[in-house]
């Protein structure tokens, strides 16, 4: 067996070695592109795919203190559940509603720390808000939230990268009420849910003086239709999350 020697001599042959050895050092060297990191990455629930007639009501508390109590009565006395989706410092300043969600056997969801825009935080940042907010509800009512409701129903890949981090769905949802927008009337609210209901729903509230009325007519309606009102977890336990593609 012999081995051919090349002379690099020549300039020529010079600048092909240099090129072999600047090529195989990118392929060494190289780091993972964005592309297949973000892949690895889940895609925010806005539904589940199921065959099972089930809905998940989800309220987003950071404010309208005042209607959260009737809001729980309400879903307590329908014997169902939905996932109030709360603000670490909303938490924080009325623990006794947060043991009030545990006590009625509410899931209690995530929805960041105060409220920020966490498209203009960075990847530790998102961590921080997402995590003093478990911190804080486990303290209060030693449960973990399991899922995570992003303020603004604002998202990127950095959020994203975060709630996957510490093994968090990102969810979003099927059927807005639009319930802060003061030209959304209760019979607007409660025709739109009893519309476009449909297995593996997704419902958004928030605890507005008008929800407050069109919770209970909302609840009816979806009974006697036949569905269950389960919270999201138990939601994407039935079934495969899905996009709103």
């Amino acid at each position: 067996m012999w081995v051919k020697v090349i002379s690099l001599r020549s300039q020529g042959a010079r600048m092909v070695y240099l090129a072999v050895l600047l090529g195989i050092s990118l392929l060494i060297f190289q780091p993972r592109s964005h592309s297949a990191a973000a892949s690895a990455v889940p895609a925010p629930v806005y539904r589940v795919k199921t065959s099972m007639p089930a809905i998940a009501l989800t309220i987003n508390v950071v404010w309208g203190t005042e209607f959260v109590p009737q809001m729980l009565s309400d879903l307590t006395h329908a014997h169902v559940t939905a996932t109030f989706m709360v603000g670490g410092a909303w938490a924080e300043a009325h623990p006794q509603l947060i043991r009030d969600m545990k006590q009625a056997h509410m899931e209690i969801g995530n929805h960041g720390w105060n409220h920020p825009h966490p498209n203009q935080l960075s990847y530790q940042e998102n961590l921080r808000q997402i995590e003093r907010t478990n911190q804080v509800v486990q303290q209060i009512a030693g449960v973990i939230p399991h899922v995570f409701a992003p303020p603004y129903g604002e998202f990127n890949g950095t959020v994203l990268q975060a709630s996957f981090a510490l093994h968090m769905p990102l969810v979003m949802w099927t059927i807005d009420t639009i319930d802060w927008r003061p030209s959304s009337s209760v019979p607007y609210m409660v025709a739109k849910v009893v519309k476009r209901a449909q297995p593996g729903a997704i419902v958004l509230m928030h605890p507005t003086s008008r929800t407050a009325v069109a919770l209970p007519q909302i609840i009816a309606n979806l009974k006697s239709a036949g569905y269950q009102l389960v919270t999201v977890s138990q939601l994407l336990a039935m079934g495969t999350p899905a996009t709103d593609e």
